[in-house]
């Protein structure tokens, strides 16, 4: 992790605490491993490792914040009356895309955090004495238990494991990692924190 800043954060979007519909009290009724682990609060990403899929979904979790997809037009009607739509050209798709970009530029936030609290996904490399608290498949630690959590996963993405399932994803020497980047072979997805405490 040598040159790797661990409490530079980023948010698509405000960083004010914000009602989460997708919460519920009872973890094992929640919908995804990405549901939020509190009422209040907002997603964030560790700066050295955001994974730019999961603001795909902004406009279902945060509608209007960037621009709808560009509608087909009805041109006409078959002989059965029903709609005939027109296809969306090049020049639409373009478009939106350069509004989509603009939207998501200027919504994006970094902000630093270096102490406090966090919820995060890397129960398996926290010290169970250091979990403060469990929703569905988030723990909240502090931000130095979670940097020392981080640390641990972003190793063993990076040095391997072996598989019961013969998939050996193991190297032998420390100077031999398996890809570069913090994650290895690994997505980032498990990487996403979540604030429920002013920043």
């Amino acid at each position: 992790m040598k040159g790797k800043t661990l409490h530079i954060f980023v948010r698509f979007g405000g960083v004010d605490l914000k009602n989460q519909k997708g919460y519920k009290a009872d973890a094992s009724k929640q919908k995804s491993y990405h549901s939020p682990p509190a009422p209040r609060g907002f997603y964030a990403m560790p700066k050295v490792a955001q994974e730019f899929f999961l603001i795909s979904g902004m406009s279902s979790y945060q509608p209007g914040t960037v621009p709808n997809y560009p509608k087909k037009k009805i041109v006409g009607e078959d002989e059965n009356g029903i709609p005939i739509c027109g296809d969306i050209t090049q020049e639409q798709w373009d478009d939106h895309q350069k509004r989509y970009d603009k939207a998501i530029s200027a919504m994006r936030k970094e902000f630093s955090r270096k102490d406090g609290n966090i919820w995060h996904h890397l129960e398996e490399w926290s010290d169970q004495n250091e979990i403060i608290g469990r929703h569905g498949s988030w723990v909240k630690t502090s931000i130095q238990a979670w940097k020392k959590a981080f640390t641990k996963m972003s190793l063993n993405n990076r040095y391997g494991e072996n598989r019961d399932s013969g998939w050996d994803l193991s190297t032998k020497s420390i100077n031999e990692p398996l890809r570069s980047g913090l994650m290895g072979v690994y997505s980032k997805d498990h990487c996403e924190v979540f604030f429920d405490e002013k920043v």
